[in-house]
C-alpha cells in the first residue's frame, strides 16, 4: 500500500517530517502517562490518610461508648454505695435480732456486689486509658501522614506544572511540524498514532518494526524505488528503511 505523493514536500523530506511527528507524540505520550502516574500516587496517599482518618473516628466512637459504658458503672457503683449507707442506717433501729440478721446479710452480699463492681470499673478504666493512648497515637500519626502528603501535593504539583509547559512546548512544535505534510498523510498518521501510540517504524531486514511480519516482495520494491510512502499490507504502520 502507498500513499500518493504531493509537492507539498518530497518523499524523503515528508518521511522526516514524520519521523520527527513520531519522536514528539512519543513525549507527548510519556508526559501523558508521567502525569497519570503522578496523580494516581497522589490519589492512592490520599486514600491511605482518609482510611486513617476513617479508623481514627470510628476508635473514637468505641472510646466515647465505652466511656458511656464506664459512666454507667459508675453510676451504678454509687447507687449501690447509697444503698449500703441506707441499710446501715437502719440497722441501728432494727430491735428484732431475726431482721436484724437479715438486713446485716443483705448489707454484706451488697458490699460483696460493691467489691466486684469496683474491680470491674478499674479494669474498664485502665481499659479506656488504652483506647484513648491508642487514639492519641494514631492522631498524631495522622496528623504527620497529613504534614508529608501536604509537601508531597506541592512536589507533585510542581511536577505537573512543568510537565504542563514541556507538553505547551511539544504540542507547538507538533503543529508547526504537522503543516509540513500533506493531508492524506497526516491523515494516515494520526488514524495510527490514535490506536496505538506507533505510526512510523524502521524496517528489520525486511520485517515490519510494527507487527514484526515478513513483509511483501511488492512492499520491500516499493520502500526502495523511494517514490511513495509504504505501509505495511499487515498493521498499516508507514515504513521507512534504516539509513545506509
Amino acid at each position: 500500500m502507498e500513499l500518493e505523493a504531493t509537492n507539498k514536500a518530497t518523499l524523503t523530506d515528508r518521511m522526516e517530517v514524520l519521523k520527527h511527528l513520531q519522536s514528539i507524540d512519543t513525549r507527548l505520550i510519556e508526559f501523558t502517562k508521567k502525569r497519570e502516574t503522578l496523580l494516581a500516587a497522589l490519589e492512592k496517599r490520599r486514600a491511605q490518610v482518609q482510611q486513617g482518618r476513617g479508623l481514627l473516628t470510628q476508635k473514637q466512637k468505641e472510646s466515647k461508648d465505652f466511656q458511656k459504658d464506664t459512666d454507667g458503672k459508675e453510676l451504678e457503683y454509687k447507687c449501690l454505695e447509697e444503698e449500703i449507707k441506707k441499710s446501715r442506717g437502719k440497722l441501728f433501729q432494727i430491735k428484732n435480732n431475726k431482721e436484724y440478721t437479715a438486713l446485716l446479710s443483705e448489707v454484706g452480699s451488697k458490699e460483696a456486689d460493691k467489691s466486684v463492681l469496683e474491680d470491674e470499673i478499674l479494669s474498664m478504666m485502665s481499659k479506656l486509658e488504652g483506647l484513648r493512648a491508642g487514639e492519641r497515637e494514631l492522631e498524631k500519626k495522622i496528623q504527620g501522614e497529613e504534614k508529608e502528603l501536604s509537601a508531597y501535593a506541592g512536589s507533585v504539583e510542581a511536577e505537573l506544572e512543568v510537565l504542563e509547559k514541556e507538553t505547551q512546548g511539544y504540542q507547538k512544535q507538533w503543529k508547526e511540524t504537522a503543516d509540513l505534510l500533506d493531508k492524506e498523510a497526516l491523515t494516515q498518521y494520526q488514524r495510527l498514532i490514535e490506536k496505538d501510540g506507533l505510526a512510523v517504524v524502521e524496517v528489520h531486514g525486511e520485517d515490519c518494526g510494527g507487527c514484526n511480519m515478513r513483509l511483501t516482495p511488492q512492499t520491500v520494491n516499493l520502500l526502495l524505488r523511494h517514490q511513495e510512502l509504504t505501509l505495511c499490507k499487515n498493521c498499516g504502520k508507514i515504513l521507512y528503511l534504516p539509513e545506509q
